[in-house]
């Protein structure tokens, strides 16, 4: 009878691989999304625009990091169900990344610039306003809704390697990602929705690192889990 080597039946089934530095990483990005948030303006005006249009130009390269998470919350995820799975949660994520940052660059430098502009030209822009707002609200509308499938297929994940220890980190995703369909990071939602994330992947990550010592610290899963 021919039996599966040690290290194929270990990469069949193997769970996220994480460390301390991963959840480092986890928190960095909803952390300073929450920061952002508190200053952000409750809606656009003259008085508001410069920094409505420069907060979201430093908030460019925050709003990916969301994507980002479910990389590296599911390193090491590749084979198997949960490998497809965690591809179908990879691919979701980017979409967000790419939709959402159209709805930062549309609603929020776009229309920040726009706005700020008229303030010395005296130009009615409420029109162009309003139509780059629900372009950009459009393209967010994509983003958002991968994203909250993306945070599903990574529960989903979790919860078949781990086990029901993780429902609690998956249920607080997937609400934060919920939440994060009509909230952005306007205070005093969207400040909460980003802390979310944040609680969310450390309530995930922090069995997993556990779980990634525990095995190396066994020589018969350092054989089986390989690099």
């Amino acid at each position: 009878m021919t039996s599966v080597p040690p290290d194929a039946a270990a990469t069949t089934t193997r769970s996220p691989v994480l460390g301390w530095r991963h959840v480092a990483v986890l928190v960095t990005g909803p952390l300073a999304l929450a920061i952002a948030g508190v200053t952000h303006p409750a809606h656009l005006t003259s008085e508001s625009a410069d920094w409505w249009r420069d907060l979201h130009v430093v908030m460019l390269p925050l709003f990916p990091l969301l994507a980002i998470n479910v990389w590296v919350l599911l390193r090491g995820v590749w084979a198997g169900v949960d490998g497809i799975v965690a591809v179908g949660a990879r691919v979701l994520a980017f979409v967000y990344a790419a939709f959402y940052t159209a709805l930062d660059v549309l609603a929020g430098i776009a229309n920040g610039a726009l706005v700020e502009a008229s303030t010395s030209s005296g130009f009615d822009v409420s029109e162009p306003k309003s139509i780059i707002f629900g372009q950009g609200g459009d393209l967010a509308e994509v983003g958002v809704y991968s994203l909250l499938a993306s945070s599903a297929l990574v529960g989903v994940v979790y919860v078949r390697r781990f086990g029901l220890r993780m429902l609690p980190g998956s249920l607080v995703l997937l609400a934060s990602s919920y939440s994060f369909i009509d909230s952005h990071v306007y205070p005093v939602r969207g400040v909460v929705t980003m802390l979310g994330f944040g609680v969310a992947a450390v309530l995930l990550a922090v069995p997993a690192v556990w779980a990634s010592r525990t095995k190396q610290a066994s020589p018969a899963a350092d054989r089986g889990v390989g690099c």
